[in-house]
């Protein structure tokens, strides 16, 4: 049976594609993560540069391949996405920190939690256990979580 769409492209920010109810894992085929300080600095001034300007960036493509309508292997953009994921809980980490500190206390705790819920994972209502938006492989995975 033929597929209605063989190549499907959209143009989506990382809200789009993160908070948007959906999961992604990195197939076995696929490299291990390997970006190292350099690439991390290079994301780092790009994003310094978005907050100075206030104009879009393009973060290059994402390919996604369609298990359903709910999860997706990544075909390309891993490297991105584990590195912006990880970046955004390290801000969920700093939200929490300050707030420790008394600094906005509740506000900064709400603000983590919608960090959290909508860009890495929301919890299970069963188990209560943070179930991940993003699965790596088997060698990255554990040390992701």
């Amino acid at each position: 049976m033929a597929r209605s769409a063989l190549l499907n492209t959209d143009t989506e920010d990382l809200k789009e594609l993160l908070s948007n109810g959906k999961s992604y894992s990195v197939p076995a085929y696929q490299r291990d993560y390997s970006w190292k300080q350099e690439h991390w600095e290079d994301l780092w001034e790009d994003l310094k540069t978005v907050e100075q300007t206030r104009e879009d960036h393009y973060m290059g493509a994402v390919v996604l391949e369609s298990q359903d309508r709910k999860h997706f292997r990544i075909i390309d953009g891993q490297q991105r996405l584990a590195t912006l994921s990880t970046l955004i809980l390290a801000c969920v980490d700093y939200l929490e920190e300050i707030a420790k500190a008394g600094v906005d206390s509740e506000k900064n705790r709400e603000r983590a939690r919608l960090l959290e819920s909508s860009y890495l994972g929301a919890k299970d209502p069963s188990s209560l256990r943070v179930v991940s938006k993003l699965k790596l492989k088997a060698n990255d995975d554990a040390s992701f979580r």
